[in-house]
């Protein structure tokens, strides 16, 4: 993945995924992209644990940062 590439995905869960993770639990997000990639074969190999870690650093930075 290119550094735009990279760049394009945070914003995207920013903008898209975050507004609703920020109050789901680890556990119903981890089930939520469990789901997804059990529904679409084609995803890379540890595409879900990747989309799993950005979710969770950008929700604990925005909590922190709320403090």
């Amino acid at each position: 993945m290119t550094f735009e590439e990279e760049k394009e995905l945070r914003q995207k869960i920013t903008d898209t995924i975050l507004p609703l993770a920020v109050n789901m639990t680890e556990d119903q997000i981890r089930g939520i992209i469990q789901a997804v990639e059990k529904d679409n074969k084609d995803l890379q190999q540890g595409f879900g644990a990747m989309l799993f870690e950005q979710i969770m650093v950008q929700k604990y930075n925005r909590l922190r940062r709320s403090i």
